[in-house]
């Protein structure tokens, strides 16, 4: 007699991808209800699938190159549909007034933190090189997992500076961590005379300045920007159908095309699709039907990120359990832990200190640079670009690091924000 109950692995994935799906519907209830955000639930649901009878191939990428590059590019395709919808979502004009927490943690707070973690690397055994990968793909805030401190739909309001602050700078970031990233795939290939020789005399450092700093970074911008204005225009002409059923496959469209076109040019594709969003949010500002045309794509976006977010929470949970974290050393826990609790918040804090806000308003600005699928992409592409150096120490580090955030700031992130003034306009005494 057959089997009724035949189980298959095949099957324990359609049934868990379901879940999960299901998970995502009812998660902003759970955090209005709960006040606790749906990512560590997701993580603990991956770790107990990865330690039952039932357990899924997870792509392990220690275990071997073809692995490496599917964790590569499916974080990969989830950032980049991430920084689409925080573009769309920014309401507020760009500038360098407006948008002063945004400048205040991408001149100070991200470099200052690389710093530290790359002297933090050193110190627990990480090569140079290695060191300064782990700090450059640790120090950005997440444009993804940060769902509980970001600006919310399209046409609702920034919300205030530092939901304004943190979701900009998840989206501009890239541009200032993957240089970083390029630093560390320099340093890998040098050799000890090299290192040795002042950087201000270095061939290669000039190299990297010129090239993976100024001109990637330039680049990306300057196509990403007409990019988002030509695809705004086309969809508001006699050929385009602002607001219409395919608004969701226009952006899709637009994301890619932009994404591939700026990565042709070795540029930096991150940037520009973050530069599109915002410069289409732009343009369609000042039209009176923008709302559709904004609203749909964000729509579509969020949810097309929020499936691929619940996989790979559930993959990331799993493979924290199914021997990354095997060698574990106490110092590795320290310093993961300590870029989520000190060195962030206090460097973020601090840098935020001459800014026009309150005084909780700067310690959540920089407390809140939350880690996740962002810091997994770039140790991924780091080490399927450059044969890094003891990979496994810098994963584990990412690991408790991208665990700790998604645990600490899942529990406190909608407790802080609800207690901040909604509106950077709001008529409040300034704490300084």
């Amino acid at each position: 007699m057959t089997d009724i109950l035949s189980i298959d692995i095949r099957d324990v994935f359609y049934l868990t991808a379901g879940l999960a799906f299901f998970g995502m519907i009812i998660a902003p209830r759970i955090r209005n209800s709960l006040f606790i955000a749906a990512p560590p639930f997701y993580i603990l649901a991956g770790a107990a699938l990865a330690l039952s009878p039932f357990a899924l191939f997870l792509p392990d990428p220690l275990a071997t190159t073809t692995q490496l590059k599917i964790v590569e590019h499916a974080t990969e395709i989830i950032v980049i549909i991430s920084l689409t919808g925080a573009g769309l979502a920014i309401d507020k004009p760009f500038g360098w007034k407006s948008w002063s927490p945004v400048w205040t943690q991408l001149i100070v707070t991200m470099p200052v933190t690389m710093l530290v973690m790359t002297l933090g690397g050193t110190f627990i055994g990480l090569p140079l090189a290695t060191a300064v990968l782990l700090a450059a793909s640790l120090a950005p805030t997440d444009p993804v997992l940060a769902r509980a401190v970001k600006v919310g739909k399209p046409t609702e309001g920034d919300g205030g500076p530092v939901q304004l602050g943190l979701t900009a700078e998840a989206g501009v970031n890239d541009g200032l961590a993957f240089p970083f990233v390029y630093l560390a795939l320099a340093l890998v290939g040098l050799s000890a005379s090299e290192l040795a020789t002042p950087f201000w005399n270095a061939t290669w450092f000039w190299d990297w300045f010129s090239f993976d700093l100024v001109y990637r970074v330039v680049a990306a911008v300057l196509v990403g920007v007409p990019f988002g204005l030509l695809v705004a225009k086309l969809v508001y002409s006699r050929w385009g159908d602002a607001g219409g059923d395919d608004a969701g496959l226009t952006m899709m469209a637009a994301t890619f095309a932009c994404y591939g076109l700026v990565e042709m040019i070795s540029a930096y594709g991150f940037l520009a699709v973050f530069a599109s969003a915002v410069a289409g949010r732009s343009y369609v500002r000042g039209h009176e039907i923008h709302d559709p045309y904004i609203k749909h794509p964000y729509v579509f976006s969020e949810q097309f990120e929020s499936l691929l977010l619940a996989l790979l929470l559930i993959w990331f949970g799993g493979l924290v359990v199914s021997g990354m974290m095997d060698g574990l050393r106490w110092s590795e826990v320290m310093l993961g832990l300590a870029l989520v609790i000190i060195i962030r918040p206090v460097i973020g804090t601090l840098a935020a200190s001459r800014l026009d806000m309150t005084k909780a308003e700067k310690r959540a600005l920089g407390s809140f640079g939350i880690r996740g699928m962002g810091g997994v992409f770039y140790l991924a592409y780091g080490a399927s670009h450059g044969n890094f150096a003891s990979m496994d120490i810098a994963w584990r580090v990412a690991s408790v690091a991208i665990v700790g955030s998604i645990f600490i700031h899942g529990i406190t992130a909608s407790f802080v924000m609800r207690g901040l003034p909604q509106s950077s306009s709001d008529n409040r005494e300034k704490e300084n």
